[in-house]
């Protein structure tokens, strides 16, 4: 049986482990490969993923990151995380991220750069065991 899915299925897999083991797995790899455990790391979780946080999670977030780099990434994300976000951030949040998506159109660039400065913060915070991701799960997170 052959390995099918590169690296956006290992990241999944990862994304499943716990902390401790995932840790460990990209430190095993790290050792042989840091770009690939680096390339593992960053796509465990997508922008997308971020509709799976609970309500109070993404306040959280958005307390720590630039909320014109959230609407930023909205713009080319789920419909799904869109109404997520829209619906559980503060109304003058609100209406700054709907200014934005509303506004003239924007370099991909800007927006895949955008997206991934909301990445590393989600990132950091997954590590430390701030946010949870559950996206498998049909069990609610309380």
């Amino acid at each position: 049986m052959t390995f099918q899915g590169g690296v956006k299925e290992a990241a999944k897999m990862l994304a499943g482990l716990s902390k401790q083991a995932r840790e460990k797995v990209l430190e095993l790899i790290s050792k042989k490969d840091p770009r690939m455990a680096e390339a593992l790391h960053k796509s465990m979780y997508t922008f997308d993923d971020l509709q799976y946080l609970t309500p109070v999670m993404l306040i959280e977030l958005m307390r720590e990151i630039k909320t014109a780099d959230m609407a930023l990434g909205l713009r080319i994300s789920a419909p799904a995380l869109k109404d997520f976000v829209l619906k559980n951030t503060p109304r003058v949040m609100r209406q700054e991220i709907e200014e934005i998506l509303m506004g003239p159109p924007q370099l991909a660039s800007k927006v895949e750069e955008a997206q991934e400065r909301v990445m590393e913060v989600v990132r950091k915070k997954i590590d430390k065991g701030q946010l949870i991701i559950n996206k498998e799960s049909s069990e609610k997170l309380v």
